[in-house]
């Protein structure tokens, strides 16, 4: 880690010598620094401005934060430590904050005693004369996580800090340890970063004591993700989620997955425009940059395929309009095309015409291969021509909803007849590519949903965790025992909540949280779950200042709940500290189905 001793020692020489009303520690930290991934170096870092990476360590918490090289542009860093290949950022779609919790409670005895100091530093900057900056903070939690007074902030860096130039400048902050402290949640937010992207940064994070805490090591998240014994994965274009999710008169069907799986109520793609997002799937990677699309990408690093393939399992892409295998000649009176399915666009399938005639058919196929166990793949891509996915039929409208939703049900329904879903165990990934708005506003907000055969996904609930296509390749690579291709995947969170214990049916609506208190910039996350004669895709969650109620003021902010059951998540950045309370209310209306629940924000 480049967040080294000496940096901890320079840190706190910086807090006594700029901030001299902080405490700064009379000698070095004996912890070392107890953030991992605190400098970004794990990461597959990216120059390009429009790309999302994994932030290795990190929940994401809002927004789309990347790893961004420092060879995308010029900047001015401090002399030490280290500034090494990469750095933190906000991403290519807004605002965004990233968090993790540090266990201190080996230094319990110390904290106590109230001997035990900490110092939380690190580079903040940003870039030319945006107003972006970065809040690095930290919230001290009792045994049963509730905050011990204020959160701590280290004083951020302006544009005018930075002299108006892209630059980070070092910043620190050394106090007590609250007594009771058992663990520490440091939170990394990204602020008014609205006017473009990537323009708020971090790098070199620290977070020391003054007694020894074992320093933890960065690990792949963990997954719960159980084995399959297939995998069924189609992608569709070009729509955003509130285009689909809800519309059960244009898209009866893919709602009903929805209410029959696990609906992810917050995960995006991971570039604009399209090919980039199959490659993150099935490669890990987005690897080229820009609108560039067969025959002009050619990727030489591995991909699924070969990771089945090196462990005796079999794999196909079905493609709609191919015709013979491996046909890679756009037809111009047809919608086919060859990238449809991404394994087209890896060197060792282009340039091995028997491998690729193996692998690469047409959709045609399918039902034949469905006819058995022993020729259904373990894994299969299906890919829809270019107006059956959703793109040339209208980008997410009513016709192409229409289009898209008829074109599944068609070709899903086989499968769920088929032997390999009624005799094994088998799951579904539906997703899209991406978002019908181009915009970096939009967040690149898109529908996933998964669906499995012997109920070990959720049925019937929605989940607010951040997810995007690399915690979908993630969990494809779990389910199926594959290795992981990039660092992308290897630390993206896989798709968890869908796979967590199932959740027995609602009595009665309700709503409710497990943290009363969160620190400004945190998300506050409601529980939430209905009967079935009172689900509705228009039920939603808003939340109010304290007094306020339905119908008489409007909400602050509010969400959609369109599934039975599920968890619901809130970024309370634009919210100032104070009491609130949430109401979960039915069909777009003011009729109250559970609440208030009270929580505050602290700051």
């Amino acid at each position: 880690m480049k967040a080294t001793y000496v940096a901890a020692l320079a840190a706190v020489l910086l807090t006594a010598a700029l901030y001299p009303t902080s405490p700064a520690l009379a000698a070095a930290s004996t912890s070392g620094n107890l953030l991992v991934g605190a400098d970004g170096e794990a990461a597959a870092c990216t120059s390009d401005w429009n790309a999302v990476t994994t932030v290795p360590g990190w929940t994401v918490l809002q927004g789309n934060p990347s790893v961004v090289c420092y060879t995308a542009a010029s900047f001015a860093t401090p002399s030490t430590p280290a500034r090494g290949k990469a750095f933190i950022a906000d991403g290519p779609y807004g605002d965004s904050a990233l968090s993790q919790r540090v266990d201190v409670s080996a230094a319990s005895a110390v904290i106590d005693a109230g001997t035990a100091s900490y110092t939380l530093s690190g580079w903040l900057g940003g870039y030319g004369g945006y107003s972006a900056h970065t809040v690095l903070s930290a919230t001290f939690l009792d045994a049963n996580g509730n905050p011990l007074g204020s959160s701590a902030t280290v004083p951020t860096v302006t544009a005018a800090d930075r002299g108006y130039s892209n630059a980070f400048l070092a910043r620190a902050i050394s106090n007590p340890v609250p007594a009771g402290t058992r663990s520490i949640s440091v939170l990394l937010r990204f602020a008014d970063t609205s006017a473009s992207y990537n323009i708020g940064y971090a790098d070199n994070l620290s977070l020391t004591l003054s007694t020894p805490v074992p320093v933890p090591t960065l690990t792949a998240p963990a997954a719960n993700v159980p084995a399959f014994d297939h995998v069924f994965v189609v992608m569709m274009e070009n729509t955003s989620y509130g285009q689909v999710i809800g519309d059960t008169t244009d898209a009866p069907f893919i709602n009903s997955l929805a209410n029959r799986g696990t609906l992810l109520l917050n995960s995006s793609g991971t570039y604009h425009p399209s090919d980039e997002n199959y490659l993150a799937i099935a490669g890990g990677d987005n690897f080229v940059q820009g609108a560039i699309y067969y025959p002009n990408i050619h990727v030489t690093s591995p991909h699924l395929g070969d990771r089945l393939e090196a462990i005796g399992k079999t794999w196909k892409a079905y493609e709609q309009g191919m015709g013979t295998p491996c046909n890679t000649n756009k037809n111009y009176d047809s919608y086919y095309a060859p990238d449809d399915a991404p394994f087209i666009n890896f060197t060792n399938i282009s340039t091995n015409p028997t491998r690729c005639q193996a692998h690469l058919v047409d959709l045609s196929q399918l039902n034949n291969d469905l006819q058995s166990i022993a020729s259904t793949p373990n894994f299969a891509w299906l890919a829809a021509d270019d107006y059956y996915d959703g793109e040339a039929s209208g980008n997410g409208s009513s016709a192409s909803l229409k289009v898209q939703d008829g074109w599944l049900k068609q070709t899903l329904q086989p499968i769920f007849n088929s032997p390999a879903w009624t005799g094994q165990h088998s799951l579904l990934i539906l997703t899209w590519d991406e978002s019908a708005d181009k915009s970096n506003s939009s967040g690149n907000h898109i529908a996933t949903i998964l669906v499995d055969s012997q109920g070990a996904v959720r049925a019937g609930y929605g989940s607010a965790a951040s997810y995007n296509h690399f915690s979908v390749g993630r969990t494809i690579e779990q389910a199926l025992g594959l290795s992981a291709l990039t660092a992308n995947d290897t630390y993206a969170t896989p798709l968890n909540d869908a796979f967590a214990a199932a959740t027995p049916p609602a009595s009665t609506p309700t709503l409710s949280t497990s943290t009363a208190t969160v620190p400004q910039g945190g998300n506050i996350m409601l529980d939430y779950a209905t009967t079935d004669t009172q689900l509705s895709a228009t039920n939603w969650v808003g939340i109010y200042s304290a007094g306020n109620t339905p119908g008489s003021q409007s909400s602050i902010v509010w969400q959609y709940v369109p599934t039975a059951n599920g968890n619901v998540s809130f970024n309370t950045s634009n919210l100032a500290p104070g009491s609130y309370t949430a109401w979960y209310l039915y069909q777009d209306g003011y009729s109250v189905l559970s609440g208030p629940v009270s929580f505050n924000v602290s700051p």
